[in-house]
């Protein structure tokens, strides 16, 4: 009977260490903080690179990188950047990169108006930055073998945005997701403040393919643009 009931404990155990291990180095993103990176600071002009900060980038399940950055323009022209006061516009961007979609072509995106998009109800996921103004949830297991973006049904675009290397809007969003080929959410995003004003754009560039997502916490129209280096 005791060697039963070890044999069931040592079971219990056994999954839960694997579950745990599995969670850890499979499932689960891994985020790096470090405002000395520069990984994908190559999307901006290098004349705003000292009004930019980079808080952090994440591997996400290991196969693609996620990197949050934060844009200030100092309304009074003294030198204090990255503050939630009245002397600063912060400009929140996330720049995604797809690894697995390094061939995946600008015409292949897809975005859809006015879709029907729900709480995020995966059954297992993960939330990313959940202090964020944007959180994201992302699907275990999830893959990115296409580009869908879909937009929630209160989400309006007011202007297309669109270049060589580019192509995306300005607009106002209050949630989206990111769909893989069959249509299914693999990324869901819920802006805390309802219609949004944001810039999104799909760029292809330096051997691969980006989303990159810029909003504020004041005003930001579609000239946000001019500090990327989209060549």
């Amino acid at each position: 009977m005791k060697n039963t009931k070890y044999k069931r404990i040592l079971t219990i155990s056994a999954i839960i260490l694997f579950g745990y291990i599995f969670f850890k180095f499979v499932l689960a993103h891994r985020s790096v903080f470090n405002n000395s990176n520069n990984r994908h600071a190559f999307i901006f002009k290098d004349s705003v690179l000292e009004n930019i900060n980079r808080p952090s980038y994440s591997w996400v399940s290991e196969q693609d990188t996620l990197t949050h950055f934060i844009f200030s323009v100092n309304l009074t022209n003294k030198k204090v950047y990255y503050e939630l006061n009245d002397t600063c516009n912060n400009y929140y961007i996330d720049v995604w990169e797809f690894n697995a979609l390094k061939n995946y072509k600008l015409d292949d995106v897809f975005i859809n108006e006015h879709s029907v998009i729900g709480k995020s109800e995966f059954i297992f996921e993960e939330g990313l930055d959940g202090k964020s103004p944007c959180p994201i949830s992302i699907r275990y297991f999830y893959k990115i073998d296409g580009l869908i973006l879909n937009l929630g049904e209160n989400s309006k675009v007011i202007k297309e945005l669109q270049g060589k290397n580019y192509k995306g809007f300005y607009g106002l969003i209050d949630k989206m997701s990111i769909c893989d080929k069959k249509g299914e959410p693999q990324i869901y995003f819920n802006f805390e403040k309802q219609l949004t004003p944001t810039v999104l754009l799909f760029y292809k560039g330096h051997g691969g393919i980006f989303l990159i997502i810029i909003h504020s916490s004041r005003k930001l129209d579609e000239n946000v643009i001019k500090i990327l280096n989209l060549h």
